[in-house]
Parts: C-alpha cells; structure tokens; sequence
C-alpha cells in the first residue's frame, strides 16, 4: 500500500487512551496506517502528499456538536456589532454599510448590550437618528431580541398586538422585540432569502469553518426563532455532499411527523424548554441578582414536555432539548425518567443542549439516563467570571455555572460547540475555555477537553466508529496545529492555530 497523504515529524493524540504515534498515513478517505521515527517512507510513492508537522500536535478533526449552520452563513453578510462599545459604534457600523448599499435594509448582529457604555437596547429613536429612511433591524448576541427603526417597523409589518413587543410610557412600540414577537421577526425575514442566497452565502463561509479545523458539525436548524426553510436546506446540502463539511441535521421542530418524513432520525437542538440569562428567560429557581422577583420561565408544562419526550422514545429519535436553567434541566430529566420507565428504551443518546446550571443531582440523573450534555465552553470565556454577565444576572450563583469538572466526574459525557454564529466558530477557544474556567474547581484537563471536541462529539452522533479518533479505518479528518498543545501555557491555548485541516484524507486548508 502506498498513502496518498502523509503527516509526518508530529505528536498524533489519538484520543484512544493515551496513544500518540509520530505519523499518520491516508489511502484515499481512510487513515491506514500510524507509526513512529520514519518507517511512513516504505509508504510513500511520488504522488503522496508529504506534510511536515514540526512537532506539533495532530488530532481527529473538530466536531462541533452546536452549530447554527445556515444563521451562520446569512450573519456573514450582515454588519457585525460585535465589537460596539457604544451606540456611536453601532451608528458608524451601520451608516458606513447604508453608504455601500443605500437601497437595501440594513441588518447587523452580534450586539451585545453588557459591551456597551450604555448598558441598555437603543430604540427605534436611536436608530432613527443614525438612520431612518432604510429599514435597520439590529438582533441580539443570542438571538433573543430585535430592535427596529421606524423604518422597519412598517416595513416588516409584525402586528403590536403579538406578545414580546415592548412599548414605552405613552404605550407607543419601543422598537424592541422579544418572545413572540421576535421569533416572528426573524422567521419573515430568513423566509425572504432564497436558497441560491443561502448557497452562495454558505460556499462562502466555509474556508473559515475549515481554517478552524472543523470537520464534521451538528446543523441546529429550524423552529419558531430561525426558519423550517434552513432545515429543509441543510437537509438537501448532506443529501447531495454540497460542501466539504459533513453535517448531522437536528430539526428544531415539535412536528415528529414531518421530521420522519424527512427521513431524519434526530429532533431538537435549540428546541427551547427555557432562554436565556442576559435576556433573564434562563428559567432559575432564584431571583435574577439584577431584577429581583424574577426568575425566567419555562415554554413547556411538565405534561407536555412529558408527552413529546415519550413519542420521541416511541419513535426511536434522538431528543436534543434546550435547557439553561436550572428548573429547566429539571423539567426535561423528570420527562426522560418518565419516558424510560413506559417504554424501557434506553441507548438513544439523548441530549441536553448548553445545560449551564445543573446541580448535583440534575447530574447523577443524567448519569443514570445516559443522557449527554452538549455544552459550551466558550461561553465561560466570554460571560463567565468576575465582573461579567454571569455574574450581574445570578449574583454568587455565577460561581456554579457550567461546572464541567463535577460532570465529568459525575460519569456524564460531555460533547462541545460552539454556537457558532452565537460564538466564532473557534474550537481552540472552547478548549481553552474548558481548562481555564474562572472557578477552578470546574476546570478540565487538555485532554479531557479535547475530547469534547473530538471522540466526545463522535459518540454523541453515534459516529464513535468512523470520526473522533485517529485510528486505521476511520475517516482521514485530521487536524494539525501550530504548536505542541499539551507543552503549551494553558493560559496559550486560545493563541493557538489550525495550520492543516484535511478531511476524508483531502487537504483543505494549509496556512
């Protein structure tokens, strides 16, 4: 046998134990061999692709078990608000892309009000003021929430009456949308993008999805705050292999009918059980530090919830449900333990999406269940710690959030994304995140964390025997980084870089 691609003179983790070999070899989409020293050269013929790794490390490649697929690809054309500081900020953003195109809405995203001097949503006003004869229409950082100039509130026509449309003293429209209301929203303006649109806007986000490293990708597509049209797109991408990237579609939907019909053996993702903790949705079973009285609520009753977990064990599908707080998570178990004992149907791999507040016996149940948490770390760098978001809703319960270190040893596997467009799609900085949560005891090793994003991720999409590791007979997805990651700083990790990516043995990224 002679490989078709060689990555030699690295540290290859295999993710299997504590197995590294100095080499790795492809015949065409599988990985064949592995070895030590210099033996690969019995292997290589004058069409085999050498690449020299420089010592560095070499891992399966990324899978990103949380990933907004196709709201990633429309949010790359839009003005990106995530670096505002300020309202002026946002005003030259937007006014420098309403010069570029002056008959065209303006729609922009990632704003997030806990980076802004003003620590509050801008108005209708104050998108007036920056401008106001074009539609301008501004989403959150997370999706939740929607502001409009008065330009769009009559151009995209959401009736006031709908729940979440928030009004000012003189009960005149504010311009920001939530709930109700901004699912609406959203749902009429993805609904107005054609699939050429959305193809070539997908085609264009790839080379950043593979300089990340990212292989293989859980597309959470569809329900009440994206669009049906996006699922039903992904689902056509994988059936005709569009793109590089190989996805594993969870329809964000409650109609199991059409979900079957669909020939998909998933449901959920972002299936909301609860929301937030910046927009105080996140369903808690304490005050909110910053607005006492309130603690979030649930979108399910414990009878509902009950009801559409058991027909997803009758149907053999993989539930994935999306819980923050901690009454959320509490919700979702008792309706797993509840589908259990009816129908004595274990092995599915359900899931829990985020799961940022889970207490010890939350924990121990899903341990039991066998239930996977599908986490992100990245979140801990970006609103975790002193000081920051977390801290400014949940008060010292902060301290408590994402606490992978007791989850981990509580015998519950835990698979990593990034919420990508929520987040960058950067797998190094959930990593990173992982071992350096901002309460110690949290912290993860390297390893463990690396695991998140790799055998982890395989396991939770029943893929354990051809991704996640590197091992003969499983896809060539491979990833080499630009240093040794296990002799560099922890503190590093996020400094780190892809340099290679190669996916079913075909390079697609070389720095």
């Amino acid at each position: 046998m002679k490989a078709s691609l060689i990555i030699a003179n690295g540290c290859c983790l295999t993710q299997d134990d504590n197995k590294s070999f100095d080499w790795i070899a492809s015949d065409g989409e599988r990985i064949a061999a592995l070895g030590h020293g210099q033996t690969y050269r019995e292997l290589m013929s004058d069409r085999t692709i050498l690449i020299d790794a420089r010592k560095c490390t070499v891992l399966p490649g990324f899978i990103d078990s949380h990933f907004h697929v196709v709201q990633t690809a429309l949010n790359s054309q839009c003005v990106d608000l995530g670096d505002a500081k300020s309202f002026q900020d946002i005003g030259d953003l937007i006014y420098e892309r309403y010069n570029k195109e002056p008959n065209r809405p303006v729609h922009a995203i990632r704003m997030d009000i806990h980076n802004l001097k003003e620590k509050r949503f801008p108005t209708r006003q104050d998108l007036d003021r920056i401008c106001s004869d074009t539609p301008v229409w501004i989403n959150s950082s997370e999706y939740q929430t929607s502001v409009l100039n008065t330009c769009a509130l009559l151009y995209y026509k959401i009736p006031f009456t709908v729940q979440g449309v928030l009004f000012d003293e003189k009960q005149m429209p504010t311009g920001v949308f939530q709930r109700q209301a901004n699912a609406m929203l959203r749902a009429n303006i993805s609904n107005q993008y054609s699939d050429f649109y959305r193809m070539d806007a997908l085609q264009n986000i790839m080379p950043q999805v593979a300089e990340a490293g990212i292989t293989t990708a859980c597309a959470v597509e569809g329900g009440p705050i994206y669009c049906d049209k996006d699922a039903e797109f992904i689902n056509e991408i994988i059936k005709r292999k569009s793109v590089y990237l190989d996805m594993e579609l969870f329809f964000q939907t409650l109609d199991l009918d059409r979900v079957e019909s669909m020939g998909l053996r998933r449901v959920g993702g972002c299936l909301y059980v609860d929301g937030t903790f910046s927009a105080r949705m996140a369903a808690i079973s304490f005050e909110y530090a910053d607005a006492p009285g309130e603690k979030g609520g649930l979108n399910f009753t414990q009878d509902r919830m009950n009801e559409f977990v058991e027909q997803c064990y009758r149907r053999n599908l993989q539930l994935s449900l999306y819980t923050i707080g901690d009454r959320a998570i509490e919700l979702a178990l008792r309706a797993h333990e509840r589908a259990v004992s009816l129908t004595g149907i274990t092995g599915l791999r359900h899931r829990l999406e985020h799961v940022e507040l889970p207490g010890a016996a939350h924990i121990r149940t899903a341990a039991d269940l066998g239930i996977i948490f599908s986490m992100r770390p990245i979140y801990e760098l970006r609103w975790g710690g002193k000081g920051k978001m977390y801290e400014k809703r949940l008060g010292e319960h902060y301290k408590n959030s994402n606490p992978f270190r007791e989850i981990l040893d509580g015998g519950v596997l835990v698979c990593g994304g990034t919420d990508s467009d929520v987040c960058k799609a950067n797998i190094l900085s959930g990593i990173h995140a992982a071992v350096n949560h901002p309460v110690a005891s949290h912290r993860v090793t390297v390893q463990e964390a690396m695991q998140m994003f790799t055998r982890n991720g395989a396991y939770a999409i029943g893929k354990e025997c051809e991704k996640g590791f590197l091992k003969e007979g499983h896809l060539a997805d491979i990833v080499v980084l630009n240093a040794d990651i296990l002799k560099t700083p922890p503190g590093k990790i996020k400094d780190l870089k892809v340099s290679c990516t190669v996916k079913s043995g075909e390079l697609i990224y070389h720095a």
